[in-house]
């Protein structure tokens, strides 16, 4: 088990979460201090057509990433790369990650 945890990053191949919500789940680490995903540009697509439980995998992560940020201060940070595709991402993350954003406590950085 990891109990020195510092910082997390999660590569996102598709549109499905549930993998990074469960991983989240069992971490233990009084070190931890950053939590990062990084959805690849190619599922940008995909996740604008996120419906049932893909959009439901994704608001179950944006709960317990509000966990994160309640009970340890961590504050999820969202990067994403355009390929030419402009704000795409960013457009997105108020529909999947709904309580953090209207909480103001996720970062967005464009790669």
């Amino acid at each position: 088990m990891a109990t020195k945890l510092k910082h997390l990053w999660f590569g996102c191949a598709g549109p499905s979460i549930q993998w990074v919500t469960v991983a989240l789940q069992t971490v233990e680490s009084k070190n931890l201090q950053g939590i990062a995903l990084e959805p690849y540009p190619d599922i940008v697509a995909r996740i604008d057509l996120a419906t049932g439980p893909i959009l439901q995998q994704w608001h179950d992560l944006d709960r317990q990433l509000v966990q994160f940020w309640t009970s340890h201060s961590i504050r999820p940070k969202v990067t994403y790369d355009t390929w030419g595709r402009k704000g795409e991402m960013r457009d997105h993350v108020p529909r999947l990650l709904p309580e953090l954003t209207r909480s103001g406590a996720v970062d967005l950085f464009m790669g």
